[in-house]
């Protein structure tokens, strides 16, 4: 993933550099979509700990045999169409699919060493319907997708409703809300670990601007992604 997504350009020669390679194509070509997605599961599971390669994600989608981890988050990243809006119903279904698991809610304590403690288990259905109808709501619906996917990311890492895959959930949540407000797959990958930590415990203090800032270059990424396989470097 490191030579997938190395430092690049900047956006307006970067899409120059897409349009000339697309030609009579567009960003919406199967193989290209492929790449894009595959680079997402890799980030994402990147930083859930599980330990995948790029080959191994490319192995999956030709349905070779690989971790079940990769199957499952694709299942789960065509789970929730993007005609749907953001609910605790779709966490549920992500988290089941994710994780393969028919847990819901948490229903034990957890603790955090560093930011506020995560929500009590008794208050999570509440708290997530408070976001829910926030989100829903004429403000929530003016939000650009990067401030959308910061408010998502840092609530669920937040409150922590499941007892695992909260990650995964959470970029799960972000990607399709980032994408049906009209930006691209959100990459993010485990080099990006240190700077997400940071970027959530600045927004746990209520200063969004590092985690929008980061989900604004995650939305980038998807053009080296393209890039590189119309240059067959992938």
């Amino acid at each position: 993933m490191t030579r997938l997504l190395r430092l690049s350009p900047s956006l307006a020669v970067k899409e120059r550099r897409l349009a000339a390679l697309l030609g009579d194509r567009t960003p919406q070509a199967p193989e290209l979509v492929a790449a894009v997605e595959d680079a997402w599961l890799l980030g994402s599971l990147e930083l859930a700990g599980v330990a995948v390669s790029w080959d191994d994600v490319r192995r999956s989608r030709r349905g070779e045999t690989a971790a079940p981890e990769i199957a499952a988050l694709r299942a789960a990243a065509q789970a929730v169409g993007l005609d749907r809006p953001f609910s605790t119903e779709a966490l549920l279904l992500w988290h089941r699919t994710a994780l393969g698991t028919t847990a819901g809610l948490r229903t034990a304590e957890r603790e955090r060493a560093g930011g506020p403690p995560p929500a009590p288990a008794a208050a999570l259905p509440g708290r997530l319907a408070i976001a829910e109808q926030w989100l829903g709501s004429d403000s929530g619906l003016e939000l650009k997708p990067a401030e959308a996917g910061a408010l998502i990311l840092a609530r669920v890492v937040e409150m922590l409703p499941f007892d695992d895959g909260n990650g995964r959930v959470a970029r799960l949540a972000v990607s399709h809300r980032m994408r049906r407000g009209g930006a691209r797959h959100p990459i993010l990958v485990g080099g990006d670990k240190p700077r997400l930590d940071a970027s959530l415990q600045a927004a746990f203090r209520l200063d969004m601007g590092p985690l929008v800032a980061l989900l604004e270059e995650a939305a980038e990424r998807p053009l080296d992604v393209m890039i590189q396989t119309l240059e067959g470097r992938v």
